[in-house]
């Protein structure tokens, strides 16, 4: 393949010089030489943008300007020489040399000292030394795009993203990580990410990460970390891989943290239905067989207090057996409720004022330390439902808030209300162990001021007989759950340790009411 000559613009005002450098040039062993002259800064310029040489030789003492301005003339806007230039003077020293250079010069020649190889070699070495410099800006430049996509990426997808160095000290963190953690690079760097780490994940995350460390393995874990928004603790799905050099050792860890929260909450709702649903199967068996032994038990009883006289000493506790007798039919209408088969009455029921005239009926029962509060929204529609199975789950849950206080002074506060749940509701709550799905309800909802609830009691909270203090009032909630599930709703629960507890029963509008209900 013919080599391509190499195009030399020449910009010198003094005739006998520009005869002389064409002369060592072509004399030169550079190969094909294509020259073009100019004795001014300003054509010369001109000639440089549109002939394209790959080498300029600029006299720095022109009529028009002096050759730093011309350099800085060619310039122009994108602040790149278009070709190598090397400076030519008959006159300063080491000085003008450095400007030169600093200025984008590739070499410095003086005019009393040039011979051809001299010439040649300085201009192979200015094309040679400019493309390098070419090639390498282009892969800056290269290597800059590539990384801002990258940074664009990282800022664009929803997880967060981070990297650190061999021993685990973060060096980068995506946009995600720091408006979720609230930390500035130095604050993750020196580990005060733990600060976030759910107590209970704390010490198993820990010893996770000096596992994979120690081992050069994936790291990879499930914990809890607190949102900077809302101090809420929100699962997260974290791994990390360790970036290794071609010999096997690590000098980076590659990690992401992906908000599994929702998964969890499913999860736990799954496991939730699972188990409740199997202890209502359980339920239901044992409250049929039971009220079958009580039919037996309490129509023997009522049989021996007819045929013994009234004075007969049976008689005493034979009326104990039939009040016993009729507590446990109690309890086996609660265990059927809770299975979702009891006996119900159904009509359209005015939630409202069904809470109303409840509160008022059991509010002479509670102690007078506790204030009992009841509030009904406008335009409630009804429920569907048996008033008297709905009544005995507003005594429940008032009951339930007066024990939770235990004694001391306190509030109770018992409201209705028509609500629509929407879908990102039903997605990001959780309505006791079931979801329930979008649309009109009813809600009742009772919240106290008394001693609350941790995580670990909250999940077995719905579980027949669980209780942590007062026996036999186990089943209670357990019946409330049963009886907002055989409806179609669900029960939603929210409580921490001295903060108290709130219950929201939810339970679907009848069809086709009129109401202006809120959303949730």
């Amino acid at each position: 393949m013919e080599r391509q000559p190499i195009k030399i613009l020449v910009i010198e005002d003094d005739m006998i010089d520009r005869a002389l450098y064409k002369r060592c040039l072509q004399q030169s062993e550079a190969g094909a030489v294509e020259l073009a002259e100019s004795d001014s800064a300003a054509a010369g310029i001109e000639m440089t943008h549109t002939w394209q040489p790959d080498c300029t030789l600029l006299d720095f003492n022109l009529p028009d300007m002096d050759g730093l301005t011309a350099m800085n003339r060619l310039r122009g806007d994108s602040g790149r020489l278009p070709c190598a230039v090397v400076m030519l003077t008959a006159y300063g020293g080491e000085e003008l040399a450095v400007r030169a250079m600093k200025a984008g010069a590739m070499d410095y020649l003086q005019k009393g000292h040039l011979a051809a190889d001299t010439l040649s070699r300085t201009v192979l070495h200015a094309i040679e030394r400019f493309r390098m410099q070419e090639r390498i800006e282009e892969q800056r430049s290269a290597l800059e795009r590539s990384r801002q996509r990258y940074q664009t990426l990282l800022e664009a997808i929803p997880q967060m993203v981070w990297t650190a160095n061999a021993d685990g000290r973060m060096e980068y963190a995506n946009r995600q990580w720091f408006e979720y953690t609230g930390l500035d690079l130095e604050d993750s760097a020196c580990m005060g990410w733990d600060r976030l780490l759910h107590p209970e994940d704390l010490e198993r995350t820990r010893t996770a990460w000096d596992q994979a460390a120690a081992s050069g393995s994936v790291f990879e874990i499930e914990h809890r970390l607190r949102r900077t928004t809302d101090a809420s603790y929100r699962w997260h799905l974290v791994r990390a891989v360790p970036v290794r050099t071609a010999a096997g050792e690590i000098t980076n860890w590659f990690g992401t943290s992906t908000e599994i929260e929702d998964q969890k909450r499913a999860e736990i709702v799954a496991r939730q239905e699972h188990k409740l649903e199997g202890i209502g199967v359980l339920a239901g068996g044992v409250a049929h067989d039971f009220n079958n032994l009580l039919v037996g038990i309490l129509g023997g009883a009522s049989c021996a207090m007819e045929t013994l006289p009234p004075s007969h000493p049976a008689q005493k506790m034979l009326q104990g057996v039939m009040r016993a007798g009729e507590r446990a039919a109690e309890l086996t209408r609660k265990m059927l409720s809770y299975a979702g088969k009891g006996n119900f009455q159904i009509e359209l029921t005015n939630l409202g004022e069904l809470v109303c005239s409840t509160c008022d009926t059991i509010r002479n029962s509670i102690p007078n330390t506790i204030r009992l509060e009841c509030h009904s929204g406008c335009a409630i529609p009804p429920v569907v439902t048996d008033p008297g199975q709905l009544r005995q789950v507003v005594v429940e849950l008032v009951m339930n808030a007066v024990e939770a206080i235990d004694g001391g002074s306190g509030g109770i506060s018992v409201r209705s209300a028509g609500v629509e749940i929407d879908e990102e509701a039903v997605r990001r709550s959780e309505f006791g162990p079931a979801a329930i799905p979008a649309g009109q309800y009813v809600t009742l909802e009772v919240r106290d001021t008394g001693c609350g609830m941790d995580e670990e009691t909250q999940a077995r909270i719905f579980d027949p007989f669980f209780t942590t203090r007062f026996l036999g009032r186990g089943l209670g909630l357990a019946a409330v759950y049963g009886f907002a599930r055989s409806h179609g709703g669900g029960v939603q629960v929210e409580s921490s340790p001295g903060r108290g507890t709130m219950f929201r029963v939810l339970l679907p509008a009848a069809a086709g009411a009129a109401t202006s209900p809120g959303k949730v």
